[in-house]
C-alpha cells in the first residue's frame, strides 16, 4: 500500500477533501495559547492554506463551558479553518463534533498528539496512541457526526520509541473514514526534544492511502522542502515555526519556485506588531491575560533583532498591558 508523491507533482500543490479545496498543501498546526483568532488570521494572510484552533475539549464544548466555545470563536475571513478536539469520550467527541457540524463547521480534527500531563491523566492526547483499538470508536463516531465534511486525525510517531503506533492508528483512522492525518514526528516520551524523525514518518506515508502532513522542526522555507522530499507526505504542517515568523509559509512558496526567499522588512515587521497587538487587544477583553498572551507573541517576533534577550528580559517581567505595548512599539521602532 505504498504511497509516495508521484514524481510529476511540484512538491506544493493544491489538495481537495470531499469537494472542499485547499489553494496549496501548506497548514497551520494547532497550538494551545497560540492559534487563537488574531493569530490565524495573520497566517491566513501569510498564506497558510488552513488554520486549526487550539485543542478544545469535546466534554467542555458539549457541557456549554464558555471557555472552551471562546475557543472555537472564528471568523469568515479566515476560513478554511480545522476545529481541534480532544477527549477520549466516544459519545463526547461525536456530540461536539456534531454541534460544531450545526454551527457551520466543515474540517475537524482529534488529537492523538498532545503530550501534556494533564491530557495524559485523563488518557487523552498522545496517550491514545497506546490504544489503536480504541481510536477507531472514535473516529468511526466522529465521522458519522460530520458526514459530508472533512474529518483528520494529528498523532505523534507513538508513546515511546519502543512502541511506534502511528503506522497502525493512521490505518485505523483510515479505514473508520479519516480524510487526512498528519503526523509530528516524534514520540510522546521525546515531548520536543531531540528531531523530528523523517524516515518514520515516511513509514505513515507508506502505510496509508489518504494525505499524511508531516510536522516537526519545520522552522524555515528550506525545512519544509526537505521534509516533502525526505517523507514524500501530501503536505507539511508548521508549528512553532511560523509563531516568529508567520511568513515562512509565502517564503515555503518563493523557495519552491525557484525564487530568493523574501525576508520581511523592519518596516513590515513593525507593521505586523502592530497589527497583532490591535487585534489583540480588541479580541480579549481581559489586559491581565491579554498581556500574558501578547508577550509570547513579541519575545517570538524579536528573535534575530539586535537587543532582543534584553528586550525580552524586561517586558516578560511586566504584567502592565499599556507598558508592554509601548516597550514593543518603541523597540520595533527602533529596529526598523
Amino acid at each position: 500500500m505504498e504511497q509516495s508523491t508521484p514524481k510529476s507533482q511540484p512538491l506544493l500543490r493544491p489538495l481537495e477533501f470531499r469537494g472542499h479545496r485547499l489553494e496549496r498543501n501548506l497548514i497551520l498546526a494547532p497550538m494551545a495559547g497560540v492559534t487563537n483568532l488574531p493569530f490565524r488570521l495573520i497566517a491566513r494572510e501569510a498564506g497558510a492554506a488552513l488554520v486549526f484552533t487550539e485543542t478544545v475539549s469535546a466534554k467542555g464544548l458539549v457541557n456549554g463551558g464558555p471557555k472552551s466555545w471562546r475557543l472555537v470563536d472564528s471568523s469568515p475571513q479566515e476560513a478554511p479553518i480545522a476545529y481541534q478536539l480532544f477527549g477520549r469520550d466516544i459519545d463526547a467527541l461525536a456530540e461536539a463534533t456534531k454541534q460544531l457540524v450545526d454551527r457551520g463547521a466543515v474540517f475537524i480534527d482529534l488529537n492523538l498528539g498532545c503530550p501534556v500531563k494533564k491530557f495524559i491523566r485523563n488518557g487523552a492526547g498522545s496517550a491514545l496512541m497506546k490504544e489503536p483499538e480504541q481510536v477507531a470508536p472514535i473516529v468511526s463516531a466522529m465521522r458519522r457526526a460530520i458526514p459530508n465534511g472533512v474529518l483528520s486525525v494529528k498523532m505523534r510517531l507513538g508513546w515511546n520509541l519502543e512502541q511506534i503506533t502511528a503506522p497502525e492508528v493512521a490505518r485505523v483512522s483510515e479505514a473508520e473514514g479519516a480524510d487526512f492525518v498528519s503526523v509530528h514526528g516524534r514520540t510522546r516520551s521525546q515531548f520536543y526534544s531531540g528531531h523530528a524523525d523523517h524516515k518514520r514518518i515516511r513509514e505513515v506515508v507508506e502505510a496509508v492511502r489518504i494525505p499524511v502532513f508531516a510536522n516537526g522542526d519545520i522552522t524555515e522555507a528550506q525545512h519544509a522542502i526537505d521534509m516533502l522530499n525526505d517523507t514524500g507526505a501530501a503536505g507539511v504542517m508548521i508549528g512553532r515555526g511560523a509563531m516568529g515568523n508567520p511568513w515562512i509559509f509565502s517564503q515555503i512558496v518563493e523557495l519552491a519556485e525557484g525564487r530568493p526567499i523574501p525576508r520581511p522588512s523592519p518596516d513590515e515587521r513593525l507593521a505586523l506588531v502592530h497589527r497583532h497587538v490591535d487585534s489583540m487587544i480588541r479580541y480579549f477583553d481581559d489586559p491581565r491575560s491579554t498581556v500574558h498572551m501578547l508577550k509570547k507573541y513579541l519575545c517570538a517576533y524579536s528573535t534575530g533583532i539586535p537587543g532582543a534577550s534584553d528586550f525580552r528580559d524586561r517586558i516578560n517581567r511586566s504584567t502592565d498591558l499599556e507598558w508592554v505595548v509601548d516597550h514593543a512599539d518603541e523597540f520595533f521602532r527602533s529596529a526598523a
